[in-house]
């Protein structure tokens, strides 16, 4: 079982990501990804899908980008995610065009692992289109 954590300082109002995926190459750079459009985030990473999941059930975790692991598919894992917390916003990244597997498991987005320059715009883009959902009208 493998936790990383990233910027853990306590600013109030930082996002709090959790990147999950079996390859420690592809999680650095998911990672990175994040960091340049959400440079005061906090980051916790794993390759490990039970932890994962209780994370995504206890902690204040912003949103979720998967890829898979060793154990678990990442269909599984989205599944899980959402299972435990219908509310979070999910990416599912992979390799394989999975996207119709991905949104019918419960990810709010799919990106290809060769689109990763793009993760942190997509997730932004999430996270704005919470914000005005919840946003009283």
């Amino acid at each position: 079982m493998r936790r990383f954590s990233y910027g853990m300082g306590a600013l109030a109002n930082r996002p709090r990501f959790l990147v999950v995926d079996h390859n420690c190459d592809s999680r650095f750079l998911l990672v990175k990804c994040l960091l340049r459009k959400f440079p005061d985030a906090a980051i916790d990473e794993t390759d490990d899908g039970d932890l994962a999941i209780e994370l995504v059930r206890h902690a204040d975790i912003t949103a979720v980008i998967s890829h898979r692991t060793t154990e678990q598919l990442g269909v599984e894992l989205v599944a899980a995610f959402r299972a435990v917390n219908p509310a979070i916003p999910i990416v599912m990244v992979s390799g394989i065009d999975r996207t119709p597997p991905a949104i019918a498991a419960g990810a709010d987005r799919f990106l290809l692992s060769d689109e990763w320059l793009r993760l942190g715009t997509v997730v932004e883009e999430l996270l704005h289109k919470r914000a005005q959902a919840a946003a009283p009208h």
